[in-house]
């Protein structure tokens, strides 16, 4: 049973094992989250203890199970694992196999260590295996190399990091700034000796997930000391695999994020001025649409026609730019909940077959039949799919295919490739892709883009706001397929939710 004792020989364990983890520079990780709040627990059980000499077995049982579960879900045991103990222990305990209290109870403490160590131990950084590492993550790349990190080595290369315009700070295993090069104090305002021997959880604390092991990969820029600063962490492991510290690459983009952020804010005020006055103009066309009646000649009429599809095109270019802005500014309307990903490619593609039929185009499909739902507003997706599959058939030839291909990596991402046989994306154009008002010239007459140039742009800025990728691949007049991956759970919500503006009408 639980007697005094044991719960101050837990809390003792746990006390040096937190001691441990502020050593190693895990103060703020998920394992110490747990330690904290099984410390809470355990003096609760030595309160209880001295008012409860003999506490029922089922409190015992419930506690016991409690703190397990803090452990696991402080070493990021699965919860299919957990699950699976919790039956168990609850079955041994119903049959009285096991002494299951006493199991309970001891393993605890001689689990609260090792436990810590395993945390600290395991890799921080899981990179999708279907792609490079350069696409799996905007700032996390793993780096291989022979030996170890040491303080002569750092040395040997300090003449060289001096001449960098990029801060560079080389970390150690445990965390400890171990070098700081000359651009690196400019960048954040530190001098060089208040650095060395410091956890970099303490100088870079506003560096996104710095300090977890499952980081997320949308998070690029921080702001420090007034200046906005984009960051890239390289975890450097040995030939075996093993980690050996860390370099973070820093460069200070004050200047370029705040013009992007005056013409984000240019663009949106832009926006809503000409909703009111295209309003204006949609609703008395429709007026005098209306009025002219059966009198009115085909002049007339092909002028009002004129009037509403540029009104109606103007219309489309506000809503987008709206629609953008949100994504980027952090504004995205999210609606919570789940999307059934193949129910969705079906119904896009249900949908867009009349408008392949009238360019005497089709489209295919192929989805793997273990794919599932994942963590999106469908509205979200729905978007994206219609985008590249309006784009694969806007770019194809007379006759073509635009391929729909989703499939299941793992248990973790959700990979949908979209392909055409048409022109493809001439090289110089292909780095310019994905911004916004983009459009490439084609000479094909067979080709109508038509069109403002915003489609991918909303796609990327879509992808990336639920901590996706999305890259393409494109052979001039072989054909172009657009990929993109999405993590089935969510490891942050896409940024604030704050409702967007309500698009104006068609």
């Amino acid at each position: 049973m639980l007697y005094p004792p044991y719960f101050a020989l837990l809390l003792i364990i746990i006390f040096v094992t937190a001691g441990w983890l502020w050593q190693q520079g895990r103060q703020r990780s998920r394992m110490a989250a747990a330690l904290l709040v099984l410390t809470v627990l355990a003096t609760v059980g030595l309160v209880l203890s001295f008012a409860i000499p003999e506490p029922d077995p089922r409190l015992v049982l419930g506690w016991g199970l409690l703190a397990w579960g803090l452990l696991l879900w402080g070493v990021r045991l699965r919860w299919v694992y957990g699950l699976a103990l919790l039956v168990a222990v609850v079955l041994f305990y119903a049959f009285s196999l096991l002494p299951v209290l006493d199991l309970l109870a001891w393993g605890l403490v001689t689990a609260v260590p090792l436990t810590a160590v395993i945390s600290v131990q395991r890799k921080k950084v899981s990179i999708p295996p279907i792609i490079a590492a350069e696409l799996a993550s905007g700032y996390l790349h793993p780096v291989s190399m022979a030996g170890h990190i040491s303080a002569e080595m750092v040395n040997s290369e300090h003449p060289i990091l001096e001449c960098l315009t990029d801060g560079l700070l080389v970390c150690s295993q445990s965390g400890l700034i171990m070098s700081a090069n000359q651009a690196a104090t400019v960048i954040l305002g530190l001098p060089e000796d208040k650095m060395i021997g410091r956890p970099v959880t303490e100088i870079l604390v506003h560096f996104p997930q710095i300090d977890s092991e499952e980081p997320s990969s949308n998070a690029r820029t921080f702001a420090m000391n007034g200046r906005t600063i984009q960051g890239q962490m390289n975890i450097i492991y040995n030939v075996a695999g093993s980690v050996q510290g860390t370099v973070f690459v820093l460069r200070d983009i004050t200047v370029e994020f705040q013009a992007r952020q005056a013409a984000d804010s240019f663009l949106t005020t832009v926006s809503h001025e000409l909703r009111t006055p295209l309003t204006a103009i949609k609703g008395y066309t429709e007026l005098l649409e209306s009025s002219l009646g059966s009198e009115a000649d085909q002049t007339q009429i092909m002028f009002v026609n004129t009037i509403q599809r540029n009104v109606a095109r103007m219309v489309q270019l506000v809503n987008s730019l709206i629609f953008a802005s949100s994504v980027k500014g952090g504004r995205l309307e999210y609606q919570p909940g789940y999307a059934d990903l193949p129910q969705l490619i079906r119904q896009i593609v249900r949908e867009m077959e009349p408008r392949a039929a009238k360019v005497n185009q089709h489209i295919e499909m192929e989805i793997d039949g273990r794919l599932g739902q994942i963590e999106a507003d469908p509205m979200h997706v729905a978007t994206i799919l219609e985008e590249l599959i309006t784009n694969g058939l806007k770019y194809g030839r007379d006759g073509g295919t635009v391929r729909v291909i989703a499939s299941r990596e793992s248990d973790e991402f959700a990979v949908v490739s979209i392909s055409d046989d048409g022109i493809g994306i001439a090289e110089e154009d292909q780095s310019r892709i994905f911004e916004q008002f983009f459009r490439p010239e084609y000479r094909d007459e067979q080709i109508q883009t038509g069109g403002i140039g915003m489609g991918l742009s909303i796609v990327r800025a879509l992808v990336e706001a639920y901590n996706g990728r999305i890259w393409f691949e494109s052979i001039p007049d072989k054909g172009t397929t657009f990929t993109f991956i999405l993590p089935t759970r969510q490891p942050q919500k896409p940024g604030p939710l704050a409702p967007a503006a309500a698009p104006l009408q068609n």
